[in-house]
């Protein structure tokens, strides 16, 4: 019973520590793939596999020594992201596309900045922009604080139980 519990608890260790969390957003006209374990390292030299709807690899690289790759927009509507690390690390993701269409003819001069004319679309895009790069920013600040809580947690957790089980095993043996 004993070796049971002992062979639980260290595999659910070891299945945790495998784990990759992978933060995907786009900006502009690029695609950011940012990677970290739980304690919040990021995935360095991780390799990452693109593939369209078809299952068809599109684009192939590799994570920076931040964590992170991008690449431009592909022609898809959907994509799955493979980002596998070293030991065995390994996780994917999937991303809905929704290419802009870019209106003829803009409004906005650049050499007369007396007189800026920018139409309510212009204005929305502008904002749409904006609010994406701060709200990205955000919940990948967010996701990685809490991914370090349920880490802390869950160790903390596996230590109560250890802790429980020393002082059953102490009273048993009395």
């Amino acid at each position: 019973m004993k070796r049971i519990i002992f062979l639980f608890l260290l595999f659910s260790l070891i299945s945790f520590a495998h784990k990759i969390n992978i933060f995907t957003y786009k900006e502009g006209e690029k695609i950011y793939v940012e990677s970290y374990f739980p304690d919040g390292k990021p995935v360095k030299k991780g390799k990452i596999e693109v593939y369209n709807e078809n299952g068809e690899k599109i684009i192939e690289g590799q994570t920076d020594e931040n964590g992170v790759f991008s690449f431009n927009i592909p022609e898809n509507k959907k994509i799955k992201i493979i980002l596998t690390g070293d030991a065995g690390h390994k996780t994917e993701t999937f991303m809905e596309l929704v290419k802009e269409i870019k209106k003829e003819g803009s409004n906005f001069k650049k050499e007369t900045f007396k007189s800026v004319e920018l139409d309510k679309e212009e204005i929305k895009k502008i904002l749409e922009e904006v609010l994406e790069k701060k709200m990205n920013e955000f919940l990948k600040e967010y996701r990685k604080e809490r991914e370090k809580e349920k880490f802390k947690d869950i160790v903390g957790g596996i230590g109560y139980i250890l802790g429980i089980f020393g002082i059953y095993l102490y009273f048993r043996k009395k």
